[in-house]
């Protein structure tokens, strides 16, 4: 359990304390793992065979605590589960996914239960597993969990904010909680559109969000009344940007904290919570699960997502700061090359004699068609691999395909740049001339080492830029932030 204050902005305007119960730090990543546990030790009990088909519903964070267990698994997501979530789910060892209708209503064909119960029909053994059913119990994972927080704050909360899906951690921690603190207050966290604290059911099929593991298109069975004191609906732009502030301050959040915590401000805000009073949040998702969505500057900003003073950051980042300036204003020296029929020998004392990590490798009529690396050269002459008298070509990287632009590159504004890769010899090759602006250099560079400047033929290689170059260039103009 960690204080907020001062991470992503969560203590302006609020004088109570926030503090978050980092779920999202045990082994599997989310507050799940705890339920896994009693899950498994549940069906050990029941005499269920260890090596049995488990079929689990959810976002996907039950059935990766459950493989870790070294469960089988066959997992039913939702569709708007990120393809992040999917290939985590690979990794862990989960045999299949099948992806299920978002918002589909209980008794409906094409809802989670239904769907589930009929794969587990035509598999003999096999164990249908969703916590919203009340199959498990579950009171004894959550007062443990409850017990914890009151031993972390010395018994002092005021409040209790938490995402919800399926309903059993609110219900089982208000319960819990309230035993021993009956002022405490439960917040519950849904997304804008969701439909739990609302009771609302109505034209489930319309309603849709991004962020994933909170919220329903209906009330959950598993949730109990009354155990939500005040319900708060979060935006998918709120929830993602806070989440970014808050990797930015130190806590590596997903969407759904994100939507957490700034659920705990608003609440701490709203209820004009004062000094020397608690509100507890609990951070239950990694930001690690997002690397295609939450990580992503260019999704982020295709969904609308950053709030207006992210967005600012990020447009400075990526333009403002190189002021339409072009690797030319780089004033790169001439570029040194080899011919690939040049020995080893040769290309290790130019890159010595010069202090190059790397060197262009041309081909007939001068052509740029690779390139070598001091370290690897040395490597391969160390381990008796190749000997200085043998020619370039024999080791260097050659650049493979056609020639591909940089997204939104015009093909006038285009240069030359081998993609880093250690599975192959063979790199892709992208165009990069001295008109290519530094704002499209500089996010090359965020998944390559080092660019490989051509003419706009790709014939000559006209100098190299690293990403050292860049940052001597905003150091000169003084723009330089960090």
């Amino acid at each position: 359990m960690v204080r907020l204050p001062g991470v992503g902005g969560v203590d302006e305007r609020v004088s109570a304390e926030i503090v978050g119960k980092l779920e999202y730090m045990n082994p599997g990543a989310s507050i799940k793992d705890r339920v896994a546990k009693h899950i498994v030790a549940q069906l050990e009990s029941r005499g269920v065979p260890r090596d049995a088909l488990l079929i689990v519903a959810g976002p996907g964070n039950l059935a990766i605590s459950l493989a870790m267990l070294q469960r089988r698994i066959m997992c039913l997501v939702p569709e708007r589960t990120s393809a992040d979530r999917v290939r985590l789910l690979k990794a862990a060892g989960v045999s299949d996914i099948v992806r299920t209708l978002d918002g589909a209503l209980p008794g409906s064909p094409e809802h989670p239960v239904e769907i589930g119960r009929r794969i587990a029909s035509h598999q003999p053994g096999a164990v249908y597993v969703d916590e919203e059913l009340g199959d498990w119990d579950l009171e004894q994972c959550y007062n443990e969990l409850a017990s914890e927080m009151l031993e972390q704050t010395s018994g002092q909360m005021d409040a209790l904010v938490l995402g919800v899906d399926t309903g059993n951690a609110a219900t089982h921690l208000s319960r819990a909680l309230k035993a021993q603190r009956p002022s405490l207050k439960v917040v519950g966290v849904e997304p804008s559109n969701s439909a739990i604290g609302e009771q609302n059911i109505a034209n489930p099929l319309a309603r849709r969000w991004l962020c994933e593991d909170i919220g329903r298109a209906y009330a959950p069975r598993a949730l109990s009344a009354g155990s939500v004191d005040m319900w708060i609906q979060v935006s998918d732009n709120v929830a993602y940007s806070m989440a970014r502030r808050l990797i930015q301050g130190g806590i590596f959040a997903g969407p759904s904290a994100g939507a957490s915590v700034a659920a705990a401000r608003m609440y701490a805000m709203s209820a004009s919570l004062q000094q020397g009073q608690r509100v507890v949040v609990i951070i239950g998702d990694t930001a690690r699960n997002y690397g295609d969505t939450l990580l992503s500057d260019d999704w982020m900003l295709a969904h609308d997502l950053l709030d207006s003073r992210m967005l600012d950051e990020l447009q400075r980042k990526q333009h403002d700061q190189y002021r339409a300036a072009s690797i030319e204003d780089l004033q790169l020296p001439a570029a040194v090359t080899v011919s690939e029929q040049d020995s080893m020998g040769v290309a290790i004392s130019l890159m010595a004699e010069n202090d190059f990590s790397q060197v262009p490798v041309t081909g007939s009529g001068r052509r740029l068609i690779g390139y070598l690396t001091l370290s690897a050269a040395q490597t391969l002459i160390d381990n008796g691999t190749a000997t200085r008298s043998m020619p370039v070509k024999l080791f260097m990287l050659r650049f493979a395909g056609r020639a591909t632009l940089a997204p939104g590159a015009d093909s006038r504004q285009s240069g030359a740049a081998a993609i880093a890769s250690t599975t192959s010899a063979r790199k892709q090759y992208w165009l990069i001339t001295p008109e290519t602006p530094l704002s499209e250099l500089a996010r090359f560079f965020e998944t390559h080492s080092v660019a490989f400047v051509t003419d706009a033929s790709r014939k000559f290689c006209l100098g190299i830029a690293t990403k050292q170059d860049l940052i001597t260039f905003l150091a000169r103009r003084h723009t330089l932030k960090y």
